[in-house]
C-alpha cells in the first residue's frame, strides 16, 4: 500500500507540482549529518486553509508521518495538526541532521478535509494541487549532490526545492540516472569516454617518448661503432 501511495504522489508531483510557488520551504535542501546542520522545513499558507495538516516523508521505501506538531513519527496517517486553521508559516521539521542515514528524503504536505483519509486525494484542500513536496539529500558527497558551491542546493536546482531540475518525476534521482547511483548516465558516459581519451593520450605520449630515446640510443650506438671502425683503419694505416 505504502508503495502503491508513493507513486501516486510521484505522479501528481510531476504533473501538477508547481513548486515556483510552493508553500513547503526550506533554506538548505542539502544537509551534512556530522550534527553542524539542521534539517529544517517550513509549511507557508497564502490564504487561510481550514483542515488537518499532514506531514510525512519516505523513509526506506515506506511513507513516515511526521505527527502530533513534529513530536513523534508513524507509519499509520497521523496528522501534524488536527482541524486547524492555518494562516502563518508552520515550522513542521527542525532536526539535527548528526546520524542520519546518507540519502534522499522527500518531505510532502498536504491539507485535508477534517478527519478524512489523507491517502485519497479527493480529500485533499485544493485537490491534487494541494500535494507540495521538497526534498532533502542528506550526508551524501558533493559530486553526487552537485551543491558544489555550498549554498545548500544542487547546482542545477534553479527553484531550489531540492529536486534536481532534471528530475521531471521528482523521484529524488537525474531522469537519466537509470541505476540510482547518483549521477546522470549520459554524464557519467561522457566522463568515462573523456577518462578514456585522456588515457590513451597519455599512452600515445609515452610510446612516442619511449620510441625517440630507442632511437635516439640506436643512434648513439651506430655512430660508436663507426667511430671504432674508423680508428681501427686510421691504425693499420
Amino acid at each position: 500500500m505504502n508503495k502503491k501511495n508513493l507513486f501516486i504522489f510521484s505522479v501528481i508531483l510531476s504533473v501538477f507540482s508547481t513548486n515556483v510557488w510552493a508553500d513547503l520551504k526550506t533554506d538548505r535542501a542539502v544537509v551534512r549529518n556530522d550534527g553542524s546542520e539542521q534539517i529544517v522545513a517550513i509549511a507557508r499558507f497564502q490564504e487561510p486553509i481550514e483542515g488537518d495538516l499532514y506531514i510525512a516523508t519516505q523513509v526506506n521505501g515506506a511513507l513516515t508521518f511526521i505527527a502530533n506538531e513534529g513530536n513523534s513519527f508513524s507509519s499509520a496517517p497521523v496528522p501534524f495538526r488536527a482541524n486547524g486553521l492555518f494562516s502563518e508559516d508552520v515550522v513542521v521539521l527542525n532536526i539535527s541532521g548528526l546520524d542520519v542515514p546518507p540519502g534522499r528524503y522527500p518531505l510532502y504536505k498536504v491539507v485535508t478535509q477534517p478527519g478524512t483519509d489523507p491517502l485519497d486525494f479527493n480529500n485533499w484542500v485544493g485537490g491534487l494541487g494541494g500535494l507540495r513536496s521538497i526534498n532533502f539529500i542528506i550526508g551524501l558527497p558533493s559530486d553526487v549532490t552537485l551543491d558544489l558551491d555550498d549554498d545548500g542546493f544542487p547546482d542545477d536546482d534553479l527553484n531550489r526545492d531540492g529536486f534536481h531540475d532534471d528530475d521531471i518525476d521528482r523521484d529524488g534521482f537525474h531522469d537519466g540516472d537509470r541505476d540510482r547511483d547518483g549521477f546522470d548516465d549520459a554524464s557519467r558516459k561522457r566522463d568515462k569516454v573523456r577518462d578514456r581519451i585522456e588515457t590513451n593520450d597519455d599512452d600515445l605520449n609515452q610510446r612516442r617518448v619511449r620510441d625517440r630515446d630507442s632511437s635516439g640510443s640506436g643512434e648513439e650506438s651506430q655512430d660508436s661503432s663507426d667511430e671504432n671502425r674508423r680508428t681501427r683503419t686510421s691504425g693499420r694505416l
